[in-house]
């Protein structure tokens, strides 16, 4: 009965309107600023000025320790940021400079948009002292951020004796939005890193989501932008060079394209032709010592633009493990193995946006296999319902896990608040698929339900989940079926506000799974009685892990050692030490140890990165896995090496090398990019893969290389 009443309340405050205290008024200028990071223009006098912003962390609602001034405004093509960041230049963090580095440990600014005023879905543009940019799409209130997206905009940052300044220009055809709505929503976001100090405008409590975007304050009188068209062409010219050991090197070109077009001020359309990925970095290589596939996420332009309008139920929520068990579509299925080696793809269209109280994602995509061209289509659609809460459906046609002819469907309702008890969040979902797959038929279902309080002091999950044994999402991702799922934590978070202390956390989460005729097959409850969060940036952390395993088969879990059947009970404990990456040198140290199946195992994973100057930047990450079991034991390593050469915001030179004992290769990627003008870039990408003649040699001097290819790409752009 409790349960049904806080449901009924979630629904209903949904339905209410929070009170909005601040604006700002958007001024219309004539002559534009020049981008230099200096502010000396005479348009900044006439601008917007925002100047009160307040603390998240470490000292909820107080001002900030250091004074922040926004200035803002816009002409008929553009939407101008100016903002000044007074403090001690030497205390200032700005160790990257590349388009779409890292800035979480970076003094850096952000800007969030809400162009629909729809406290759902924001644009998100961040910049540090150095001019290094990055941006990406906010859904589901800032709960899930896409930052793989890339927009056409510019920004030049500057430090100078009081502290540091940037100068930002979104273009408004880079932006969704009515012509006719003079209204936006806006968030302005300081981080001062060596204080852990994070400044809003408007006020963010530490309940909120960190880039929540329903409590926006609210950017007014924005009349007369134009969008243009509607209309970009962005074509390609590529050449490639391959080799492989013992053949003769063969040479290509390749042209394509995409072209964008605005059907509706809110709904965009993509139609790409021969499109190609020589740019897209490799993905982290990972040994699995598991008995289910591994993730890796999407890295691949095309399907990352957008890709939060395709989202289904609890994916992506608060990055919870469980979001990724039932994944209706999953675009990696498309134009690549499953070894993640590429698939020619030759053509594709994709719709994403909105319409009315709609949001809607439709793709349809043709790749070229072996066993021949391949069709693969989604769409997915939700009805906005309410501030948060929404109703959708989605459905897919396709099959890339086998031959047999697949399709899916499904429904999903979420129901969400953010004014629980004035400030607090509360999300239910409750969600349902059926897949129909040639030459199965019955138990083709899944289905789950959650709820979900996600608050700073206290917070809790409980939730179901169900998949039926002949259920298959042939363009999704489910690493298992014939189970049902219940799941749950617990958790709190006092801030004691002394001993340099920004935060403990204490948190404790159990997942039981069993068959559906309700065999126990797995339970893993794991309790967290330690984590700390320093005002430093520093953190530790130790966790407490008890797991049942029931395996009916052998399952081969590394070369040829095997996991015997049967009932496996196991405790493991793990700590983990980390430094603030704010500094020139810093490290995390994750040490596993404990029962592994019917032996022992520990696990270390060690990461370290060095700024050697400004330009030049060094990390290291290693994992060992030291398994020993009754029939013998074994050691699994992994190296990654990165090394980049900044030159500038948009001139970088990036090297990822990775090792595994597992496929006993090396894998290299250096990557040139060199960025002309924001959507016009010059890219020049090596990959080559070095392997022993010999696979047991011992050493990295026995090794030569297996394939190589170097490829060179123009990426233009061309708006109308």
């Amino acid at each position: 009965m409790k349960f049904h009443i806080v449901l009924v309340i979630s629904f209903c405050c949904a339905f209410i309107t929070p009170a909005v205290s601040q604006t700002v008024r958007a001024v219309f200028v004539e002559s534009p600023p020049r981008l230099d990071g200096r502010m000396d223009e005479a348009v900044w006098q006439y601008a917007a000025v925002v100047t009160d912003f307040l603390q998240r962390e470490p000292t909820p609602g107080a001002p900030g320790s250091e004074r922040t001034i926004v200035r803002l405004c816009y002409d008929r093509d553009n939407l101008y940021f100016g903002f000044s960041c007074y403090e001690n230049p030497d205390k200032i963090t700005a160790k990257q400079i590349a388009r779409d580095a890292v800035l979480a440990d970076e003094d850096k600014v952000v800007i969030i948009l809400d162009t629909f005023l729809d406290g759902r879905n924001a644009y998100w543009f961040e910049i540090n002292a150095r001019g290094s940019m990055g941006d990406a799409l906010l859904s589901e209130n800032g709960a899930v951020m896409n930052k793989e997206w890339d927009g056409i905009w510019d920004a030049r940052s500057a430090i100078h004796a009081t502290g540091w300044a940037t100068e930002v220009v979104i273009p408004f055809k880079s932006l969704n939005f009515h012509p006719t709505q003079s209204t936006w929503g806006l968030k302005l976001v300081r981080d001062i890193q060596y204080k852990s100090e994070f400044l809003y405008w408007p006020m963010a409590n530490v309940n909120t989501f960190k880039y929540q975007v329903s409590d926006a304050g609210r950017l007014t009188d924005m009349t007369g932008m134009s969008q243009g068209l509607g209309l970009d062409f962005r074509p390609y010219g590529l050449t490639r060079m391959k080799q492989k050991r013992q053949e003769n090197r063969s040479y290509e070109a390749d042209v394509g394209f995409d072209l964008f077009y605005q059907l509706s001020p809110a709904l965009k359309s993509v139609l790409t032709v021969n499109t190609d990925f020589a740019q897209t970095e490799v993905d982290d290589r990972q040994v699995n010592l598991t008995r289910f596939m591994l993730f890796f996420p999407e890295k691949r332009d095309f399907f990352l633009d957008g890709s939060n309008y395709f989202k289904f139920a609890i994916e992506g929520a608060d990055n919870n493990a469980k979001s990724r068990q039932l994944i209706p579509f999953f675009s990696r299925r498309i134009g690549l193995s499953e070894s993640g080696s590429p698939i020619p793809i030759l053509g594709g269209a994709k719709i994403t946006g909105q319409s009315g109280a709609w949001n809607l994602g439709f793709l349809d995509v043709l790749d070229q296999r072996e066993t021949g061209n391949q069709n693969f289509a989604v769409l997915r659609a939700s009805r906005n319902i309410g501030e948060q809460s929404a109703v959708g459906f989605i459905g897919t046609l396709g099959n890339a896990i086998f031959s047999r002819q697949n399709s899916l469907i499904g429904a999903d309702i979420k129901l969400a608040t953010s004014k629980i008890g004035g400030d607090k969040n509360l999300v239910y979902y409750l969600y349902g698929v059926k897949s129909s797959t040639d030459s199965l038929s019955g138990q083709d279902a899944a289905f789950g339900s959650e709820i979900s309080y996600p608050n700073d002091f206290f917070s809790c999950r409980v939730g179901y989940m169900q998949i039926d044994k002949n259920f298959v999402a042939g363009v999704g991702f489910v690493p298992r079926v014939n189970i049902r799922n219940s799941y749950g934590s617990i958790g709190w978070g006092p801030r004691p506000n002394k001993w340099g202390i920004l935060q403990i956390q204490i948190e404790s989460d159990f997942d039981y799974i069993t068959d559906l005729s309700n065999r126990l097959l797995s339970r893993e409850v794991t309790f967290e009685p330690l984590s700390i969060r320093f005002l430093s940036g520093d953190h530790i952390s130790f966790e407490w892990e008890q797991r049942y395993e029931l395996l009916d088969d052998d399952f081969n879990i590394y070369g040829d050692y095997f996991i015997p059947p049967g009932v496996h009970e196991f405790l493991r404990q793990e700590i983990r030490l980390s430094s603030a990456k704010r500094r020139r040198l810093w490290g995390e140290l994750d040490y596993e140890w404990g029962d592994y199946w019917n032996g022992t195992g520990t696990q270390i994973q060690f990461a370290s990165g060095y700024k050697v100057c400004v330009p030049v930047n060094c990390e290291l990450a290693y994992e060992r896995n030291d398994i020993n079991l009754p029939q013998g034991a074994f050691v699994v390593n992994v190296y990654r090496l990165n090394v980049d050469l900044l030159f500038s915001p948009r001139v970088t030179f990036k090297t990822y090398i990775q090792y595994d004992d597992e496929t006993r290769t090396l894998g290299w990627q250096s990557r040139f990019r060199w960025i002309l003008q924001p959507g016009n870039e010059i890219l020049l990408v090596w990959n080559s893969l070095w392997d022993p003649l010999d696979k047991m040699a011992p050493h990295l001097r026995d090794f030569s290389l297996a394939q190589s290819t170097a490829g060179l790409k123009l990426n233009y752009n061309y708006r109308f």
